[in-house]
């Protein structure tokens, strides 16, 4: 499949990407009002798509956005659509919106009609050398408000989250870090982020406008205990990132990157360091599990 070729699952239905619609009137591209997952299909399969659609489902319930197909369902379109496609490797795009409404209003219709389109593309993968050296990093201007309950969800209003990659592209680097409004770090523009400090690996916890990521509850829940590593989920100051022997991010995508240089500083000794590279064989180990335990079998 070529980049803008393939086939979207729109409503119910399989379209040619290049004839597949949306009425203009729909309030997640006129508003923003809707939500969003993007996850990694792997040999076909997608290991962790419930903690995805529970993630979904949470935030729908943050929006008051009803109607949504349950989880059966959802999978069925989505491993429909690899299939249409000819995709096992791939980034899998769900797209949840509240649909058109009939009159225009801020204030959201009782038992809406939501707009449901999924989307996927080949998984390339970023290349094994970024890995090798680690992501660099700049601190963002743009604050992130820790009190919206937008920080906590995957909402369709992500432009501060596009403004923050672009400044980081703008300055040469790799990722953008955001401060929340207390001046505590968050986590990047799409991704967690962890700091190995004093033996033990440290994050922002929810209180600090974290989004809840897939492969952060991993790590804490799974992984670092496999290794016997202490995790703290607490407010973060951004000179505690400065003393870290080590940092990373993570994500559905990145999987656990080094992150090895900030505003032109290197992170300990600004290269990857054993922690991460530990996790990440120890996530590695975790996919081939769920796939041989057949989780995300359609």
């Amino acid at each position: 499949m070529k980049d803008g070729a393939g086939v979207l699952w729109v409503d119910g239905e399989l379209v040619p990407a290049g004839e597949a619609r949306v009425d203009p009137r729909d309030r997640g591209y006129a508003l923003g009002d809707g939500l969003f997952e993007t996850m990694r299909a792997r040999e076909g399969r997608l290991p962790w798509l419930e903690c995805h659609l529970a993630r979904l489902r949470g935030g729908a319930v943050v929006i008051g956005l009803s109607a949504i197909p349950d989880d059966g369902v959802l999978a069925g379109a989505i491993y429909e659509t690899l299939e249409a496609n000819g995709l096992s490797e791939a980034v899998v795009r769900l797209t949840v919106s509240r649909g058109v409404p009939a009159r225009r209003s801020l204030l959201p219709e009782p038992g809406p009609t939501p707009t449901l389109v999924i989307g996927v593309q080949p998984f390339v993968g970023y290349p094994p050398s970024l890995y090798d050296r680690g992501m660099r990093a700049i601190t963002s201007r743009i604050p992130r408000n820790e009190r919206s309950p937008l920080a906590r969800i995957k909402a369709l209003s992500y432009l501060e989250n596009v403004l923050a990659r672009r400044e980081a592209d703008a300055g040469g680097a790799d990722e953008a870090l955001l401060l929340n409004t207390a001046g505590r770090l968050a986590c990047a523009s799409a991704a967690n982020l962890f700091l190995a400090l004093d033996g033990a690996l440290l994050t922002p916890d929810p209180g600090s406008g974290v989004l809840p990521g897939t492969v952060r509850e991993l790590v804490l829940a799974e992984l670092a205990p496999r290794m016997g590593l202490t995790v703290a989920e607490r407010a973060v100051r951004p000179e505690e990132l400065a003393a870290a022997e080590e940092a990373f991010l993570t994500s559905a995508l990145l999987g656990i990157m080094p992150l090895t240089g900030v505003n032109g500083f290197p992170v300990g000794t600004g290269e990857p360091g054993p922690v991460s590279s530990g996790l990440s064989v120890e996530l590695e180990k975790a996919w081939s599990g769920r796939l041989e335990r057949g989780k995300g079998v359609p």
